[in-house]
């Protein structure tokens, strides 16, 4: 179904005021521009622990709910254009998403952005099943499981989900997003402590997962956005990662973007997708 232009252009719009010097926001054409604007953009974020920040910043919310997150970023520099209500859980698969949180959603909402998918495939827990040399048959499994659903009820899943979410919000822009790629292409990775193999598979997996949620936006006809792309040259292996290492493991933030992804990868992306937005 078509979604209107305006919606995200205003979007983009409100984000690009901060680029406006503070003469521009001089006492008298803050009161006339309070006067002629219109009523705050309806944002709800949904999905997983991305789309909440998880790991991007200190949190005491119990879904990971971070200040650095994209959602928030969007947001925040609206500078009051933009309403958010923050959906998105740590741990949301697209059930969690279709039953969950598209109740936060009404005719009334303008503008929902999406990251899900990544937890309905477990590829975390695979791959770190897969650094030890005792667990090669569960590492098999797992991986196994991963492409059963990956040709088969992830597709119907990413779609349920993607239908739920528009007919709940008929009026709304629907952005889903993609995930970055977690490896760099390098046969060294000083700190990480993943073979090649599984460093290329788990590449793989993400470029499948993606690929998924491109087609179910496509038949759909909402926008889908690419993270991959603005992640390149920061993957793990990388001098610079927007991405939690091993060291994330502790606390379950591994794999995670880094406040820097969620600031310089997934943020631009959103905002680049809306300035080049055609229904």
């Amino acid at each position: 179904m078509p979604y209107p232009t305006a919606i995200f252009r205003r979007v983009v719009a409100a984000c690009a005021a901060m680029a406006m010097t503070s003469t521009a926001w001089a006492a008298p054409a803050a009161v006339a521009a309070r006067a002629t604007a219109p009523d705050p953009l309806q944002y709800v974020a949904l999905g997983d622990s991305v789309a909440a920040g998880h790991g991007a910043a200190a949190t005491g919310d119990a879904c990971g709910r971070s200040s650095a997150a994209y959602p928030t970023l969007l947001a925040r520099q609206a500078r009051g254009s933009i309403t958010l209500r923050f959906a998105a859980c740590s741990g949301a698969t697209t059930i969690d998403v279709a039953t969950r949180q598209a109740a936060t959603l009404s005719r009334e909402t303008d503008l929902v952005t999406l990251t899900a998918g990544a937890n309905d495939l477990g590829v975390k827990q695979v791959l770190l099943a897969c650094q030890s040399p005792a667990r090669v048959a569960a590492c098999r499994t797992g991986y196994a499981a991963i492409n059963r659903k990956l040709s088969s009820t992830l597709p119907r899943d990413l779609a349920r989900m993607i239908r739920t979410v528009t007919t709940a919000a008929p009026n709304a822009r629907v952005v889903v997003t993609g995930y970055p790629l977690p490896f760099a292409r390098t046969r060294r990775c000083a700190g990480v402590p993943v073979q090649p193999a599984l460093r290329v598979r788990s590449n793989q997996v993400i470029h499948q997962l993606n690929a998924a949620i491109a087609e179910a936006a496509r038949q759909s006809r909402i926008r889908y956005v690419d993270v991959a792309r603005p992640f390149t040259g920061h993957e793990l292996c990388t001098a610079r990662p927007w991405l939690i290492g091993a060291e994330g493991i502790r606390d379950n933030t591994v794999l995670h973007p880094t406040a820097a992804g969620q600031a310089k990868g997934y943020f631009p992306a959103l905002v680049e997708a809306g300035l080049a937005g055609r229904p």
